[in-house]
Parts: C-alpha cells; sequence; structure tokens
C-alpha cells in the first residue's frame, strides 16, 4: 500500500507592512490524518526570503521572514537566553544543539527560557545560514494507532525545541510503503529521517540514503548499521511479569505471541509457533521469560496466546480462555496475563468481562505502552509506560549529532542503540 499524502493550500498571511502586497499561495503536501504534520521550508516567490511551513488546526498555513535587519530587531540573543536561565552563552548553544552532557533540570530551565524569548526562530536560521535546511523526515508504520502517534508527536515537538521542522510519512506497514517513504525523504529537503521500519532491510535501506543521516526506531539486531533508539521491551516485560508475581500470580498468561508447544523454556532458545515477528515482540516475550526463570515459575508454552494487536482480537481470546478448564486447579488457566500492547490489555479485559471473569479477582492483566485509554477503562489498567519525550530526545540526539559531523567521520564512528526510559504504572487491574 502506498504512502497516504493529501494536499492543503496555505494562503500567505501578510504580518508586517513591508511586504510587497501580492496574493500567493503555496501547496504543501502532508501525511495521515489532518492537523499531524508539520512541513518545511521553501522560498517566498515574490521575495525570496524563506518561508517556514506549519501546522494549524487543520489547514497548513506559511510565515514570511522578512528581511534580516528588521528580524535582528526582535531577536533574543544567545547571552539573552543565558542570562534568563543562569548559565554561559556556551552550555546554552550546546544545549540546543542536543548535547546529552547536561543535567535534566539545566536542560529544562535553557529551553524553558529560549521559548519564553522566541529563541528557537534564530535557530531556523542559523541552521538555514549553515547550509542545511532544518527539516528532517519522520517515517511510521500508522499514524492511526497509539504508539506510532504519540511517538511522532513527541518528536515534532522535540524537534520544535531545537528549531527543526519535521515531514512526517506514513507507511502503512507495507514494503511499497516504506521505500516510497525512503525516496521521499532523499528527494526532498530532509535533512535527516527517524524511521521505524518492517519490511526493508538495513542494507537495502543504505542503498536508498546513502551517506544521509538515519536513526531506526526498534532496532534489536546484534550487528547495526544505523544508530537506533528502542523502546524498553525487554526491560518492561520482566518487570511486568515481576509485579504480576508480586501480586500473586503463579499462572501467567502472554498475549500476542504464540510459542510451539515442544519449545525450550529458556528466553534464549524459545521457539516461535511462526516467523515474521518483529523484534520487540521477541523482546517482550523474553524478558517474560526471564521473570518466570528468576521466581522459579515454569513457562508454558500454550500459555504464550497468539493474538493480533487489536481489542476484538484479544476480546476473542480471552473468550477462549475463559472456556477453558484447568482440571485439578479449577477455573481459569491463568490467574494472571502479561498483553504485549494496551491494545490486547483492554480487548482482554471486556472479554473477560463479557463471560463474567472478574479482573483483578480472577485474573489480574497488565499491558505495555502506557497508552492514555488504559486509564479511563473499568478496571482502569496497570502498563508499562514508555516515556514517549525520552524516546524523542534520544532519538534527536542521535540524528542532530550525524547532521553535524562530516560523513567521513559519521563513517568511522560505531552506531550507537539508546533504551527509552519507563515506569510500571498499577492500576485498578492489578489491585488485589
Amino acid at each position: 500500500m502506498p504512502v497516504r499524502e493529501t494536499s492543503h493550500v496555505g494562503e500567505l498571511r501578510r504580518e508586517k507592512p513591508h511586504v510587497k502586497k501580492r496574493h500567493i499561495t503555496g501547496e504543501y503536501r502532508t501525511t495521515g490524518p489532518s492537523g499531524t504534520i508539520v512541513t518545511g521550508v521553501r522560498r517566498h516567490t515574490a521575495t525570496g526570503h524563506p518561508t517556514h511551513a506549519y501546522m494549524h488546526g487543520r489547514h497548513t498555513c506559511t510565515r514570511m521572514h522578512h528581511s534580516r535587519h528588521m528580524r535582528e530587531a526582535h531577536m533574543a540573543t544567545l547571552r539573552d537566553v543565558a542570562a534568563k536561565a543562569g548559565v554561559s552563552a556556551s552550555a546554552v548553544s550546546y544545549i540546543l544543539r542536543g548535547d546529552t552532557r547536561f543535567q535534566a533540570d539545566t536542560v529544562a530551565r535553557v529551553r524553558a527560557a529560549a521559548r519564553e524569548l522566541g529563541y528557537s526562530a534564530n535557530l531556523s536560521a542559523r541552521i538555514l545560514k549553515a547550509g542545511r535546511n532544518g527539516v528532517i523526515g519522520v517515517a511510521v508504520y500508522a499514524l492511526e494507532a497509539a504508539q506510532p502517534m504519540r511517538l511522532a508527536a513527541a518528536i515534532t515537538r522535540e524537534a520544535g525545541e531545537r528549531g527543526l521542522r519535521v515531514i512526517i510519512q506514513e507507511t502503512a506497514n507495507s514494503r511499497e510503503g516504506e521505500l516510497q517513504a525512503l525516496e521521499r525523504t532523499t528527494s526532498q529537503f530532509c535533512d535527516g529521517l527517524i524511521f521505524s521500519p518492517a519490511r526493508v532491510s538495513a542494507e537495502e535501506i543504505r542503498s536508498h540514503i546513502g551517506t544521509k543521516p538515519m536513526v531506526w526506531c526498534e532496532d534489536f539486531s546484534d550487528t547495526p548499521l544505523f544508530d537506533a533508539v528502542v523502546t524498553p521491551s525487554f526491560e518492561g516485560a520482566r518487570d511486568a511479569v515481576r509485579h504480576l508475581i508480586a501480586v500473586g500470580c503463579r499462572r501467567i498468561g502472554i498475549l500476542g505471541i504464540g510459542v510451539r508447544a515442544d519449545a525450550p523454556d529458556k528466553a534464549s532458545s524459545v521457539v516461535f509457533a511462526k516467523d515474521g515477528n518483529s523484534a520487540f515482540r521477541t523482546q517482550r516475550l523474553r524478558g517474560a521469560m526471564a521473570a518466570l526463570d528468576e521466581a522459579g515459575i515454569a513457562f508454558e508454552p500454550d500459555l504464550a496466546i497468539d493474538c493480533s494487536w487489536d481489542f476484538e482480537e484479544a476480546r476473542k481470546a480471552a473468550h477462549r480462555l475463559a472456556a477453558r478448564s484447568c482440571p485439578g486447579k479449577g477455573g481459569l488457566p491463568i490467574d494472571g496475563l502479561f498483553c504485549l500492547n494496551d491494545v490486547m490489555a483492554i480487548g482482554a479485559a471486556r472479554g473477560f468481562a463479557d463471560r463474567g471473569v472478574r479482573v483483578p479477582d480472577d485474573v489480574a492483566i497488565i499491558g505495555f505502552d502506557g497508552i492514555r485509554e488504559t486509564a479511563y477503562t473499568s478496571p482502569s489498567i496497570s502498563t508499562i509506560a514508555i516515556d514517549y519525550d525520552d524516546y524523542a530526545r534520544k532519538a534527536l540526539d542521535l540524528l542532530v549529532a550525524r547532521i553535524d559531523r562530516p560523513a567521513d567521520v559519521n563513517a568511522s564512528s560505531a552506531p550507537r542503540r539508546l533504551v527509552a526510559n519507563y515506569r510500571l504504572v498499577q492500576r485498578e487491574s492489578t489491585m488485589r
């Protein structure tokens, strides 16, 4: 399925009286649902000045950059930001370029000062002056899905803090869509790409983008070709199952991936029921199995239940579990359920309610991702909540560092992999 595209036409809004009176419109392509995309940089056809495209509500608009002497009269300086934040000018420069050596409270103070003084616009001007466009590409598999939507939003916010614009593309989880995203990124004016591929290989990506910097979302490979940021899939899953054990669960099911009945019970040698499992799905299973192993609880392959990662399929899986008996133990075959994402956790809770199974009394449930809906279901759902702002910061740190370095230095720099922060949020579904 190809990348989805729509077009919006933005009308130039003249903000200063010295701009020539000429009605100009510019067409800007956006991807995914309206109101989610921030697009890039163009030249105003009447004056030649740069314009910035941005999303406002459901419409794309442009904003003029006026002449240099007019801008400078209203522009905050590096020293202004430094004085307001109580740090040196060099510290401001490093922090706004994404340097990770500073304390979190210092970074927050500098960024708040830059926002208040309108300093991000100055960053954009300097990016253009340095010969870059100040635009990055982001390609995700589905904008309507909670996880990629939250990630794209967090990246857009973080990029804005650094004076960067974002073009977001939806690949529809197809090979064709992923290849089109790569082609558009290299043919357009993006300085780099944050990409979450599932259908194309690292070698194919390298052949398409050449030396252009890229950060790979969710690359767990042993020999990565690109910098990567990953969700805490192993660590978070291990903590999720540890939590189920801590609230008294001993027969724990895992929803979202299947394991062959003859599979070994060690996480390092698991044999999956089918090929094509994503890397983070595999990591989550292994983290769950590691928690069982350290607690001395035998892993039961038939309690790893394959299921599409959506509400309805998880609901049906819960119906099937409710219909099963457990000879000698009575009732359900499980007393705890770890769902590999929150959508399945919500669907499973609904399915158990359909059959009169009480959550958490009969079965405790915990999910993964930390989507907002988990706080509003009845019962509310415990979850491993990923810090998407931290994910975005780390992705931008890696990408901007590559953009700032010469190509020959990048070629000799080994790829780095960073893990996003997370926290366990206990709610009603595990409160026993």
